[in-house]
């Protein structure tokens, strides 16, 4: 159940990555692009956020209610949705997301896309920072917030990049590119600031990442995020400056990177339901 909880809350990310990402890149490196595609992609990840989201706010409330059975589970559904920060912050950013989508729809671009964004950095009173007091929680909170941000900006816009990088014709695809390029390596540069903070918080040293489970998880997180940096780095410094011509070859590394970035989003949501070692005590949400 912990297994499917996590998986469920990290789609949900991604769903929420994803149309988010669309609707701000749509609204900024997009704005004068004539590129089809972009309204189904954004419904798309609205569509898996919610559908992810419904997941896990089930088997949320399950656990909450140590249910055993549906009819436990329907008994304390108002009461989660009512009586808890999950429920209201999920629910909440769920329609969020959906009045940014039908802005988006309707042609209000900017204003979705600073709802949506503002979605997405609500999900870190739902992290160990936001269930935290003192200077510490304070400060797991505030790097929770960039750390979305980053992926948000960078994860999330991945897939409308690849879209945009298929069907824009090529000069238009290359200054894509090259704009996004400093964007995205912003982003990792923030990633991995935010992450180094979380690392000393919540896992304190080296040796935890081989002590529990939730060490081994991080462990492997932080893998996907060195690969995904890498790639960053490739993509900048190599096959951006070489389009038109490594047009392929990047389209291949963005599809990648977007397959690194999911397997980093559902790692990141399986550890939020488990205990760091740092804090031991403290309940994984």
């Amino acid at each position: 159940m912990l297994v499917l909880r996590g998986l469920c809350r990290g789609l949900h990310l991604a769903g929420y990555f994803s149309a988010s990402g669309t609707i701000i890149l749509a609204a900024t490196l997009l704005r004068r692009a004539r590129l089809s595609g972009l309204k189904p992609l954004a419904w798309g990840g609205f569509a898996l956020a919610l559908v992810a989201g419904a997941g896990w706010f089930l088997l949320q409330t399950a656990y909450f209610a140590a249910a055993r059975n549906w009819a436990d589970i329907l008994n304390a559904i108002p009461i989660v949705v009512q009586d808890t920060r999950f429920g209201a912050l999920l629910l909440g950013r769920m329609a969020a997301l959906l009045l940014a989508v039908l802005l988006f729809q309707a042609g209000w671009t900017r204003l979705a896309a600073l709802l949506a964004l503002g979605g997405v950095l609500a999900e870190a009173w739902l992290g160990h920072g936001g269930a935290m007091s003192g200077a510490e929680g304070e400060v797991l909170l505030a790097s929770a917030v960039l750390h979305l941000a980053g992926a948000a900006l960078w994860l999330g816009t991945l897939p409308v990049l690849l879209l945009a990088l298929r069907r824009l014709p090529g000069a238009e695809a290359a200054w894509l590119a090259r704009c996004f390029s400093p964007l995205g390596m912003a982003c990792v540069i923030v990633l991995v600031g935010t992450a180094a903070v979380q690392f000393v918080l919540l896992i304190g040293g080296v040796g935890a990442l081989f002590a529990s489970a939730y060490g081994a998880l991080a462990g492997a997180k932080i893998l996907a995020l060195g690969l995904l940096t890498g790639l960053a780095a490739r993509n900048k410094f190599s096959l951006t400056p070489s389009l038109p011509g490594s047009g392929v070859a990047l389209r291949r590394a963005v599809a990648l990177e977007i397959v690194l970035g999911l397997a980093v989003l559902l790692a990141a949501g399986l550890l939020l339901q488990l205990e760091p070692p740092a804090m031991t005590g403290m309940a994984g949400m």
